[in-house]
């Protein structure tokens, strides 16, 4: 009985200095928020961690799908004995923001992102002798995509506007055939005097004036007039 009670109490103290000891654990900290990125640009995956960097200090990035277990994760680089080995499909578009990672800063950097990119990262660090915590961080990356909708009318503006333009052209085509082809308006009438007397107006009641005096004189009515051979008397 009193080797179980001696057992338990050198159980709890090892327990206790390996808590309180400094440099036995490795903290990871990652956004808690998820991570949205449009599609094409690049996704900064924030990691940062805490420990005493020691020979053995390892570092690993991996991916998984959505929907499928930890477990099943697939890697995307490691850094191990001062060297950086991407791997995996994403090995030309993945890389760390510090290099070498023993500063505390192992952000994974993603080019021109996929939306077969969308899943969770998991940014795992080991440093042995550190076994208190499994140095393990998780973040959800989202890869949006282009709207079908902000696309389709886009199309149908430039569609429209091109239609509006060719009508344009068009219409200022076949404005300036017609105008080419309708002749040029001729006057044919007669050339008028300038003493011709106008149309529906009888000399009796035509006026003229006086190049010398400038009155106005009215000719004398064919009733007033009388010939000469009206007064001479006629001869039997």
């Amino acid at each position: 009985m009193a080797w179980l009670q001696g057992s338990f109490l050198c159980g709890a103290l090892l327990g206790w200095v390996c808590l309180s000891a400094p440099g036995l654990a490795v903290e990871v900290k990652v956004p808690t928020e998820p991570l949205s990125v449009p599609v094409g640009k690049t996704a900064e995956l924030t990691c940062s961690y805490s420990t005493s960097v020691g020979d053995n200090f390892a570092l690993e990035w991996s991916f998984v799908q959505p929907g499928r277990p930890v477990s099943s994760s697939q890697p995307i680089l490691y850094f191990t004995n001062g060297q950086l080995y991407p791997t995996g499909s994403k090995a030309e578009r993945a890389s760390l923001l510090q290099n070498p990672p023993t500063g505390g800063v192992a952000t994974l950097k993603l080019t021109d992102v996929h939306p077969s990119d969308t899943g969770t990262y998991l940014c795992h660090v080991n440093n042995p002798p550190d076994f208190y915590t499994n140095g393990l961080g998780l973040i959800n990356l989202t890869v949006l995509e282009p709207s079908k909708g902000r696309v389709a009318g886009a199309v149908i503006g430039v569609l429209l506007g091109v239609l509006f333009l060719s009508v344009a052209v068009f219409c200022l085509i076949r404005f300036q055939k017609d105008r080419r082809k309708k002749p040029k308006e001729t006057y044919g009438g007669s050339d008028l005097r300038e003493d011709a007397t106008a149309p529906g107006i009888s000399e009796q009641t035509s006026v003229r004036a006086d190049s010398n005096n400038g009155l106005l004189e009215r000719p004398p009515s064919a009733s007033t007039v009388t010939t000469t051979k009206s007064k001479l008397p006629m001869l039997v």
